[in-house]
């Protein structure tokens, strides 16, 4: 058989093996908990390694048959009778054509468009290639423009997480004013580019936390993997299937990464709210560099993996996925009748609901009064594990009043992780009612030890007139005599006559 109509068959023939191999792989996710994030990976790279190696066989199998497969569909034709009737027994087992199989028939339809589909495959993958060099040679360049080096702390520190890790290669780390989240580029000479902002905007303990994230691709040969994947999905760019198992494989990559760098930090719900803290810097990686922050995928979703709580499986996990549908399809028409029965009310009017669900309402309802009334149900709680979320929702909600609702329910939660969160929102955040709001709830939770170096600096520097002047009026409630210098340095040198006064 010519290489042509070999490898436009495997072509063809790969649209049902690849979508069988990724219905094997969603089934397989679906029995392995979330947690298991390396058996989940493992899966994913084995079925993405899967999907190429078929038609790979397919093409090889195939180039070294000798009928063309015209000879094929002639042996299924109908024989044409001669002039003569008498019997001859090879053309006995001859059958009409509307006997021959489904399927040859099929294929004989097929083979004379093959010169066109592996020309159409050619060209879409001459283009991907393009791209993909191109974002190569970028990825390159973030090595050598912009770079500055980082303070001695920050290379310490590096040191320090590489030798947790077992890192025997030397790890470079430069400052780079081109990127916008950290990210980590090389393989055999790794290369980790942190912004300027996360040198001067995170705290050292949430520094680490980042930088044992990418750390924790170097170990794992990450950026090697990485480029061997950006090849599958260039060669088999037509399939969806490669593109969802794709996916999957980047998904469990940063949950691997997650979980190593939360074994390193050793807390969770720190090293959740500096990947809060990372993503409003949050831009778009170039192909081939590993960022702390993932390329798409849902930092909520992350983030809730890593704080909530291991359920226990009292049923098989099939079996509870055949109640929870049955439950959801019910469930689902009882209340798209209106006539769904009140719940037990947690005392402020809303069904109770375990934390999940309370999360999973912010996000999924669209009715701003709705989000809020849960995200007041969380802050009754006062559940320290509840930060992470209640931060991201200050920073991501679309309705202002549930942005307030969250500030409100981090100031009920006591504990530093919660201060932390709402010195992160008085100082970053965009709108200047939520900054006033976290500034006043720090004047009233935080320590003065945690809070008086960031109230004297918005006092100073914030944008916004009334910021200023609630950070001045959140020294007052520190009630500490410790804020007697900063008020008197605010009142001497503050260019605002009110804040002054």
């Amino acid at each position: 058989m010519i290489m042509t109509q070999a490898l436009g068959w495997a072509l063809v023939d790969s649209l049902w093996q690849d979508a069988l191999a990724a219905a094997g792989l969603a089934a397989l996710l679906a029995l392995v908990p979330v947690r298991a994030a390396r058996i989940r990976y493992a899966f994913a790279t084995l079925t993405l390694a899967l999907m190429l190696a078929l038609p790979l066989a397919t093409a090889v199998r195939l180039s070294g048959t000798s009928p063309q497969i015209s000879d094929v569909v002639t042996a299924t034709s109908p024989v044409t009778p001669g002039p003569t009737s008498g019997p001859d027994p090879q053309a006995a087992p001859a059958a009409p054509t509307a006997a021959a199989p489904v399927a040859a028939r099929i294929r004989a339809a097929l083979e004379p468009a093959l010169p066109w589909v592996v020309l159409v495959w050619f060209g879409g993958v001459v283009v991907l290639s393009l791209r993909l060099a191109s974002g190569w040679l970028v990825t390159r360049q973030l090595g050598r423009v912009g770079t500055a080096s980082v303070p001695d702390s920050c290379r310490e520190a590096v040191a320090r997480l590489a030798a947790r890790l077992r890192i025997s290669r030397p790890v470079r780390v430069l400052q780079s004013a081109v990127v916008q989240v950290p990210a980590v580029m090389g393989w055999l000479r790794p290369v980790i580019l942190l912004p300027a902002s996360a040198l001067t905007g995170l705290t050292p303990l949430q520094l680490d936390a980042l930088l044992a994230h990418e750390l924790a691709h170097v170990r794992r040969y990450d950026y090697l993997v990485n480029l061997v994947q950006s090849v599958i999905e260039t060669l088999l760019f037509y399939h969806p299937a490669v593109w969802w198992v794709s996916q999957q494989v980047r998904e469990e990559r940063e949950h691997c990464c997650d979980d190593l760098a939360v074994a390193v930090c050793g807390d969770a719900h720190l090293y959740a709210t500096a990947l809060v803290g990372m993503e409003r810097l949050r831009g778009t990686p170039p192909a081939f560099a590993l960022a702390a922050t993932g390329r798409g995928g849902a930092l909520m979703g992350r983030i809730r993996r890593l704080v909530a709580p291991v359920q226990v499986e009292i049923f098989p996990r099939w079996m509870a996925g055949v109640i929870a549908v049955t439950l959801a399809l019910g469930g689902g028409a009882h209340l798209a009748s209106g006539t769904a029965a009140p719940a037990p009310d947690d005392g402020g009017g809303m069904p109770a609901a375990t934390r999940d669900s309370l999360i999973d309402r912010v996000e999924a309802l669209r009715n701003p009064a709705a989000r809020h009334e849960a995200v007041k149900i969380v802050g009754r709680r006062r559940d320290p594990r509840m930060v992470p979320p209640l931060l991201a929702i200050a920073q991501q909600d679309g309705d202002e009043e549930v942005q307030h609702a969250a500030v409100e329910a981090l100031g009920k939660v006591r504990g530093g992780a919660s201060v932390g969160a709402l010195l992160e929102i008085a100082r970053t955040h965009p709108d200047p009612g939520v900054r006033r709001k976290a500034v006043k709830t720090v004047g009233e939770v935080a320590t003065p030890e945690a809070a008086l170096g960031v109230l004297e600096r918005l006092a100073q520097r914030d944008p916004d007139v009334e910021v200023q002047q609630e950070a001045v009026e959140a020294l007052g409630h520190l009630g500490t005599p410790q804020v007697i210098a900063p008020l008197a340095r605010l009142a001497r040198a503050q260019p605002n006559a009110e804040v002054r006064d």
